[in-house]
């Protein structure tokens, strides 16, 4: 998981196609039972199986999986504890951030979905209509963001100051990938993702031999945003890109079209639409970045160490 600062700085696009591309929630009423039944509790605070039913519906639904489905109960099952347990470590956080006393501002908040919809390029009303048609709600959103502020102000705190980065390390980096650090640079995209059962690799393999064009891939194969416009995002900078993204891009030429990637767990297909020549920076210039690259592994070794010691001092039940 990147931290969210990493994540709205350079990973935007990316947040912004995971509210595009999913279909609408289709919500099954829950048994009277259910509504009321217990999942687990983490230091006296309750999860109830109808929250962990409500959290999983997104990835149920990239998976192709029906929880109403009798075979594929086992499978269902196995999201609704990865999901249970993603919930439990949230928890954790939130309740070491109340102990170290680490708050998140309304105004905060606002900010950085102000952020989003900018990055997205769409209108607030039409990204409110966006989050509606996934069964989510504006209110929802802010309680995501403020979660993440929250979970990266405790990381800082008692993680992220504790891994160092070398100049050394910077530097080698750096001379691998010079290509990348581009500044002023911006390029146009057109993004292709692929439903669940879509065999992406053979569909990107029509289009790289010229079988099919790009437009018509996004056209009749894509569910995310703007199919019919050969799946435009518009410009975006170079710099707020998701190294993965770049990596993607780099070395294509104008109307050019990258391999299949993944976008929050979706198969994926970029076009270079239109690029922008820029200015390569410094290494100096690319330090900040070449750290925040080479700090996430580090970073996510140490978060999984630091969760595990919470869950060890923690008090959980799960009663699922």
């Amino acid at each position: 998981m990147r931290l969210l600062l990493r994540t709205f700085r350079l990973a935007a696009p990316v947040f912004f196609v995971s509210l595009v591309c999913l279909a609408t929630v289709a919500v099954v009423a829950p048994k009277a039972e259910q509504i009321n039944k217990i999942a687990a509790v983490v230091n006296g605070e309750m999860i109830t199986f109808f929250d962990v039913q409500a959290q999983a519906t997104p990835e149920l639904m990239r998976l192709g999986l029906d929880r109403n489905n009798p075979a594929q109960q086992e499978a269902v099952r196995k999201v609704h504890l990865q999901v249970l347990d993603s919930m439990i470590s949230d928890i954790l956080m939130n309740q070491e951030a109340e102990r170290w006393k680490i708050t998140v501002q309304d105004s905060e908040v606002d900010n950085e979905l102000r952020k989003f919809v900018q990055r997205s390029q769409l209108s607030q009303q039409e990204f409110e209509r966006q989050l509606t048609q996934q069964g989510l709600s504006v209110d929802v959103m802010r309680d995501r963001v403020r979660k993440g502020i929250l979970r990266h102000r405790l990381l800082t705190l008692m993680i992220a100051r504790k891994i160092v980065i070398t100049q050394e390390d910077v530097k080698k980096y750096y001379e691998a990938h010079k290509s990348q650090f581009i500044t002023d640079r911006t390029v146009r995209l057109g993004l292709v993702i692929f439903a669940p059962t879509a065999n992406a690799d053979a569909l990107a393999d029509k289009v790289r031999t010229g079988q099919m064009t790009f437009e018509q891939l996004a056209a009749t194969e894509s569910i995310g945003p703007n199919p019919g416009s050969g799946g435009d995002i518009g410009t975006l900078k170079w710099t707020d890109l998701a190294p993965a993204w770049k990596e993607a891009l780099d070395g294509l030429k104008a109307g050019e079209t990258s391999k299949v990637i993944l976008v929050e767990g979706r198969k994926a297909m970029l076009k270079l639409v239109e690029v922008t020549t820029g200015r390569s920076q410094s290494v100096e210039e690319a330090t900040p970045e070449i750290e925040n690259i080479l700090r996430e592994p580090k970073l996510q070794e140490r978060f999984t160490e630091y969760t595990k010691q919470l869950r060890d001092k923690a008090v959980i039940d799960i009663r699922i």
